[in-house]
């Protein structure tokens, strides 16, 4: 069984370097709409292993991968306050 870790972001972020499971990432939109795209990347470009949107203010979203990594780990967030955690080893 793997150990995930995991870390809380309001805005866009490196999450994790080097190669890993991406194992969930929760989505909570703040006053509006808000948006993340991970990437299997250390910055903004590179290949996109999750899109979560949610469009109402306040709703929540969860997606669970257990999908491997190389590079690392790149969140983007978009929206006014919106919560992101993603869980990962």
């Amino acid at each position: 069984m793997e150990s995930f870790k995991y870390t809380h972001l309001a805005a866009s972020a490196l999450v994790k370097t080097g190669p890993g499971i991406l194992h969930s990432v929760t989505l909570q939109a703040g006053s509006d709409a808000a948006t993340v795209v991970i990437g299997d990347e250390v910055a903004t470009a590179g290949d996109t292993l999750l899109m979560l949107g949610v469009p109402t203010a306040g709703e929540s979203v969860c997606a669970v991968l257990d999908v491997a990594f190389g590079v690392g780990l790149y969140a983007t967030i978009t929206g006014t306050d919106p919560g992101v955690t993603v869980s990962f080893a």
